[in-house]
């Protein structure tokens, strides 16, 4: 959706008028939400908004302040799940080889991310920035992040069936179809069910979807899974006064604090001094 097809011909992308593997250059890799990834060469004294504006660019994305570039120190690929305190995001400020601590000219990689999560879908005003922040939902649903129950996770799922598959087919959506979807509770919690008793609601439910465009599916899907207690919420560890493991996390309305996947307390930004 919205990629231009030089955009995706090229494959690289120059800040300044040198061509690739000068000295002054090297090579960047980020990693998109549709696990596609793309090449760009920079200049090596570039700065996090020139990688920006590129890959905002080649994405032909106008709603760009929810969205950023994580990365691990040293340039290496970030690793798959969640993994908040290993990972950092790329500031637009400062140079790009300094924060990441790359000496050299070797390749450096980044991820595409939702940065900061909507409270309410419905007031995006681009479907295409709706389409993103879905495919990162699903992300955090396949990798563990965003915890759901089964009940949840099946009708997301049926909503995700819905804006890949359309409308279901008695014909085409036989015993198994659903199998590209099995990620999306991998990390569900508390379930023992059988697969096939599973795929058999989430069938069910994706009946109920018919006539529902790709983008009516993706926003339906945002508005149930905006409703998780972990929506949107990224964790890190903790330890508090009486060195009891917590995790603190931080959302739109301030911090929460987790312990034994409970949340015992919240602070409001409002609230926080220092």
């Amino acid at each position: 959706r919205g990629l231009s097809t030089s955009s995706l011909q090229s494959g690289v992308y120059k800040v300044s008028g040198e061509g690739p593997g000068t000295m002054r250059q090297f090579p960047v890799h980020v990693t998109f939400l549709d696990e596609t990834m793309q090449r760009f060469f920079l200049d090596k004294k570039a700065k996090g908004s020139d990688l920006l504006n590129l890959v905002f660019q080649h994405l032909e994305l106008s709603e760009r302040e929810y969205f950023g570039l994580i990365f691990n120190e040293g340039g290496t690929p970030v690793p798959v799940g969640p993994a908040p305190d290993s990972t950092r995001w790329l500031d637009p400020v400062n140079p790009i080889r300094k924060q990441m601590r790359v000496k050299g000219v070797g390749s450096v990689h980044l991820q595409f991310r939702v940065k900061f999560y909507v409270t309410d879908p419905s007031r995006i005003q681009e479907e295409y920035t709706r389409y993103h922040i879905y495919l990162q939902v699903k992300l955090d649903l396949s990798t563990g992040r965003l915890k759901s129950p089964l009940s949840t996770v099946s009708l997301l799922t049926s909503y995700a069936a819905q804006s890949t598959l359309g409308d279901y087919d008695p014909d085409s959506c036989r015993t198994g179809y659903l199998a590209p979807f099995h990620n999306l509770r991998a990390h569900c919690a508390g379930t023992d069910d059988d697969d096939l008793e599973i795929d058999r609601r989430i069938a069910e439910l994706h009946r109920l979807h018919k006539g529902q465009s790709p983008a009516e599916a993706e926003l339906n899907f945002l508005e149930h899974a905006k409703r998780l207690e972990m929506f949107g919420i990224s964790l890190h560890p903790g330890k508090d006064s009486n060195g009891r493991d917590i995790e603190l996390g931080v959302t739109s309305i301030g911090l929460v604090v987790f312990q034994n996947n409970l949340k015992i307390n919240t602070f409001s930004w409002s609230k926080i001094v220092k």
